[in-house]
């Protein structure tokens, strides 16, 4: 009953402010994410994040500002927005809509306020552009990730884990994910009316609040003004404004724009109508009147004109055209979508019975295997030009003995480059593959026989990144097919006859298109292996000058889980291709079989060559800069950002002294504090029309009211003055928080 007459004692104005912003929950945040799933986003992160890309770092170029804003192109488009809008209507995105802090300020106001961090009479503007500027340009320089302190992040991933997704889950059990969800805990829930984060913390209210006060200046927006004459300083728009932009000065309410999020709750309190949300101060009206006291009629406005309907013909009509050119357009591209063409036969008649269906038997280990192969598929795919007893050499007769199908990747074969006229092998590549990190993986002795065997290795062979793959995939083909429309007039010039044709055009477009892996197919190549927990803590690492093999730790087990939870994870994730991958960090000069470890000299991760490899490929040119040396050393793969309770990654001594668990335990006394008062509130404690805060309530009766907390006025032998009446008046008027 008291949760109902609190909602019920809720100014209307507020109800309506408090229905959108639930809203706003139901089109952002999960499981719904109605909002940025229009744009293919999970999250807020990506290409809709608007906190980032702003950051600067020394030695930046304009180059690299268009980088990071083509990234997060959405959320530079909705910062816009949300700016503009600040500037001629207040901050209208901030109180109205804003999930990230509405929904702290509504659990907030569901607390009593006894036990609640008083942070309005702090000297906000101070700390907010304080820590606004270590943000934008401290932060990037040290190498702290913008999304490590992220009300933008740790509200979504609450809804989110509520929801049951995996990676909502993962980011509250991680000492990176329990510190955010303390600090919206102490300042949310836990703070006077729920936005101490937002005055303190936001970036993207501390802009906000630059333009809102930028605004403010012009009589033609409209904004929250007040009017002097008519102010009583009865002080109840300062104790109800919820980010504490009323002060009282001299006993007159004075409105601070940096800090007013233009909520009108204000608006809703005063009954003498000294402060409104108006363009101008309305000098026409008498100096003094109540509300719902008119003296002159209002004129009625619409914003619609309804318009006389013309019938039900002319719309369906223009339906059924609209229909009939949209269906033409469909079958148009059913029609032209065809797979790839068969290109080439079998010389050696092994298809004669591998093409069969139904080769089964079990072997002499007990596992049943396949020896029937689809003639389509290969013939389609990227060793479809390529005769089988290339790479099967020594197979003469039938039945085949096992020793007799080995491959050796390192072979040459009898397709010929077309450029030099030489048997096309991959030797060199074989080379690089085990100079790598990989080297012990297999290369040859690769038969039909082993790959159970060759499954239990450790280390990865040719066989495990690569598969008898369609030369062009499915979503490649309508890029394909437009690069093999010339095919005919320009290579058929030179290039003629139906063998050429099918034995080489279709392998060198793919190469003209590009690679047929995009930079999500290679992570997942990657973490075929390194998502496999079970095999990663079997990896062995030798030391090169000792020649002991040690087993690896928890970081390289989860080398993979760390990764998704990182921006470039992220990014790719939502389809940002302006992410980076494992391939590009530790691969960027296009070697990608000669990975090497980050103790490697030679390695691109080793902390030498760091700034080269994150100023490559246009990445971050400004990486090559010295005083981004943070920056540079950031840990991509930092395992705070994984859950703490992980069987593979313990909770060693290691793990304990990380600053975030640190962090964490210093959190925690607070919380429980803070929680057990609240508890201990509800229970026994005293019904009183106003509440102030244990903790700073005090101090913002002093700063902010502009009186003397109400024990001390007690003690005092003087009678109370007219002003202090009108106080004890409103105080009685307002509703209790309890």
């Amino acid at each position: 009953m008291k949760l109902i007459s609190q909602i019920v004692a809720i100014p209307n104005g507020q109800k309506y402010r408090y229905f959108i912003i639930i809203l706003a929950c139901f089109a952002i945040l999960a499981p719904w994410v109605f909002l940025p799933s229009l744009v293919g986003n999970p999250d807020l992160c990506g290409k809709v994040c608007v906190r980032r890309f702003f950051l600067y770092f020394p030695g930046m170029t304009l180059e690299d500002l268009g980088n990071q804003m083509s990234v997060a192109w959405i959320g530079v488009i909705a910062l816009s927005l949300i700016l503009v809008t600040s500037f001629f209507f207040g901050r209208m995105w901030c109180g109205y809509i804003c999930p990230m802090g509405g929904f702290p300020e509504l659990v907030s106001r569901m607390i009593p306020d006894r036990w609640k961090i008083e942070f309005r009479g702090l000297p906000q503007v101070p700390i907010r552009y304080g820590y606004f500027s270590v943000y934008l340009v401290l932060m990037p320089m040290l190498g702290i990730s913008a999304c490590t302190l992220c009300n933008f992040v740790t509200v979504p991933r609450i809804f989110q884990a509520f929801s049951g997704d995996f990676m909502g889950i993962a980011f509250i059990l991680s000492a990176v994910g329990l510190v955010n969800l303390a600090l919206l805990f102490l300042l949310g829930f836990f703070a006077v009316k729920g936005r101490a984060y937002c005055q303190f913390l936001c970036p993207v209210g501390a802009i906000d609040g630059l333009v809102n006060r930028l605004g403010s200046m012009f009589r033609f927006t409209r904004h929250i003004r007040v009017e002097r004459s008519r102010c009583t300083g009865c002080n109840i728009c300062a104790r109800n404004c919820m980010t504490g932009a009323i002060k009282m000065i001299d006993k007159i309410a004075v409105v601070d724009q940096h800090s007013c999020m233009s909520c009108h709750e204000c608006v809703d309190v005063c009954d003498w109508h000294a402060i409104d949300w108006v363009a101008v101060p309305r000098a026409v009206e008498p100096k003094r009147k109540k509300k719902g006291a008119d003296y002159f009629p209002h004129p009625e406005w619409k914003a619609v004109h309804d318009l006389k309907k013309k019938g039900w013909k002319v719309s369906s009509w223009q339906r059924v055209v609209i229909g009939v050119i949209f269906g033409l357009i469909l079958l148009m591209i059913v029609v032209t979508q065809v797979d790839a063409a068969e290109r080439h036969p079998d010389p050696d008649g092994c298809f004669s019975c591998h093409a069969l269906k139904g080769l089964e038997y079990i072997d002499e280990n007990g596992v049943l295997r396949n020896s029937s192969i689809d003639k389509s598929h290969y013939f389609s795919s990227l060793h479809g030009s390529v005769p089988c007893k290339d790479c099967h050499r020594e197979i003469q007769y039938f039945p085949h003995k096992v020793e007799n199908g080995e491959v050796d990747c390192a072979e040459s074969c009898h397709v010929e480059e077309p450029s030099g006229k030489e048997a096309y092998t991959h030797k060199k590549v074989v080379e690089e593959f085990q100079q790598s990190a990989h080297g012990n993986g297999w290369t040859k002795g690769l038969t039909g026989g082993n790959r159970l065997e060759e499954s239990l290795d450790v280390y990865p062979s040719c066989r495990s990144c690569h598969t008898n793959e369609l030369f062009i995939s499915q979503k490649d083909m309508p890029k394909f097919k437009d690069s093999f429309a010339h095919l005919d007039t320009e290579c058929g010039n030179c290039h003629q006859g139906e063998v050429w044709l099918n034995q080489f055009g279709g392998h060198i477009l793919r190469r003209f298109i590009g690679s047929r892996w995009g930079k999500n197919d290679k992570n997942k190549m990657c973490n075929d292996c390194h998502a496999d927990h079970e095999r990663m803590v079997k990896v062995e690492i030798e030391d090169k000058q000792t020649g002991e093999k040690n087993l690896v730790g928890p970081r390289f087990v989860l080398a993979s889980d760390s990764y998704e939870m990182s921006l470039h994870g992220r990014l790719l994730k939502s389809g940002v291709e302006e992410g980076a991958s494992c391939i590009d960090c530790h691969a960027p000069d296009g070697f990608s079989h000669g990975v090497k470890r980050h103790n490697d000299p030679e390695a691109s991760t080793h902390p030498e060559n760091l700034a080269k490899t994150c100023a490559a490929s246009g990445c971050h040119g400004f990486a090559i800069n010295p005083l981004n040396i943070g920056f540079v050393k950031t840990d991509l793969h930092d395992i705070d950002i994984i859950p703490l309770l992980n069987p593979d990654s313990p909770l060693d001594q290691s793990r304990m002294e990380s600053n975030w668990v640190k962090a964490l335990a210093a959190l925690l006394p607070v919380l429980i504090i803070l929680g057990g008062g609240t508890i201990l509130w509800k229970i026994f404690g005293k019904k009183k029309n106003v509440i102030y805060a244990v903790v700073g309530g005090d101090h913002f009766q002093k700063k902010v009211l502009g009186r003397t907390p109400g024990k001390k006025r007690q003690g005092k032998k003087t009678a109370l003055s007219s002003q202090d009446n009108v106080e004890k008046d409103s105080d009685s008027s307002e509703k209790t928080d309890d």
